[in-house]
């Protein structure tokens, strides 16, 4: 954390925050700046070096670290990918002209695809389906996401809610309360528009966020916890309304549950608008969110069985999927 603080400020690079009202979403330019320029540059000059004696049979990075596929490419070794971002600003132009200027720095030829550094191999834990056509390639691999050795139990509170109503669970991310700052909460519009609905709702207010010290609106139908057993809970879940994050939306995605996303920065806003292109769920802009425009698309999410039917259907096609321990017969192959 501390190095990559160091590098944001030597390169003039600001890290992503969410503001109350404002949905920031991920800059091509920005991105491309910081993780095929800063980032890509630095880790691929410490990887050349290392690489050079260590002679791996592959190189697997994440698909945001560039690094490995430029040390990888200088060095005649196979490349792969997981794909912990499927929706990020990877075939953008800005993206496929500071790749090329890296590629230049170390004496290797221009491509002309934007998705190159992902062509060797790429590993995903979302279905096909989740990828934009345009955005599928041949070398793409997906599996299951792999499950927990031992799931986490749910708190005796949330299993005793009762269960006259559909359940909803709301979470905009563990650290939520630190990301959004000053200001007015998101979760006050939930939990307020939770509490006016027929629901069962539990919301997870974020680290440091107790509920017997939460200052916002209260309702006798919604449990506010600070930290919820989200993959755990979602298996009983009628509606997850979410910030999108890649983790919770592959999780929602898997337990077959359709989503109200209200995406706050980074790539959250493609994830939610993936989610409504899919049909599984409905994107609400955190600058249209008020109690009654929630209210309203959670009422529209429950009575229309179109969007769970869908969201099931996508869960389906992920249980389909090969476990992520063929990864490693994949990789094997690609190595060799």
């Amino acid at each position: 954390m501390k190095h990559s603080r160091k590098l944001r400020q030597e390169f003039g690079i600001s890290q992503p925050q969410a503001r109350p009202g404002v949905t920031a979403g991920v800059d091509p330019e920005t991105f491309a700046r910081g993780f095929v320029r800063v980032l890509g540059s630095r880790f691929a000059v410490d990887l050349v070096e290392a690489l050079s004696w260590w002679k791996p049979d592959v190189v697997l990075r994440e698909s945001t670290e560039y690094g490995g596929y430029l040390a990888a490419e200088y060095l005649g070794i196979p490349h792969g990918a997981l794909d912990i971002a499927p929706m990020a600003p990877y075939g953008a132009r800005a993206v496929l002209d500071e790749l090329n200027d890296q590629r230049a720095v170390l004496g290797l030829p221009g491509v002309a695809d934007p998705l190159h550094p992902l062509r060797g191999f790429r590993a995903s834990v979302v279905p096909e389906a989740f990828h934009p056509v345009e955005f599928r390639i041949a070398e793409g691999r997906h599996y299951r996401p792999p499950e927990p050795v031992a799931p986490e139990p749910l708190d005796a509170a949330v299993a005793e809610l009762p269960a006259d109503r559909p359940l909803v669970l709301a979470s905009l991310g563990s650290n939520a309360g630190h990301l959004i700052g000053d200001g007015p909460s998101p979760l006050d519009a939930i939990i307020e528009a939770l509490g006016q609905l027929p629901v069962t709702a539990v919301v997870a207010l974020g680290v440091g966020q107790r509920p017997e010290q939460w200052q916002g609106p209260r309702a006798d139908n919604v449990h506010l916890t600070s930290f919820v057993q989200q993959k755990t809970l979602l298996a009983a879940t009628d509606v997850f309304i979410s910030h999108c994050g890649f983790n919770g939306t592959c999780e929602a995605l898997t337990a077959g549950v359709p989503m109200i996303g209200i995406p706050l920065f980074a790539e959250q806003p493609a994830n939610a608008a993936r989610i409504e292109q899919l049909g599984a769920g409905v994107r609400l802009n955190v600058e249209d969110l008020t109690v009654d425009s929630l209210s309203s698309t959670l009422q529209t999410v429950l009575a229309d069985a179109t969007f769970s039917a869908r969201a099931k259907g996508i869960q389906r096609q992920t249980l389909a999927l090969p476990p992520t321990e063929r990864l490693i017969y994949d990789l094997e192959k690609i190595a060799s």
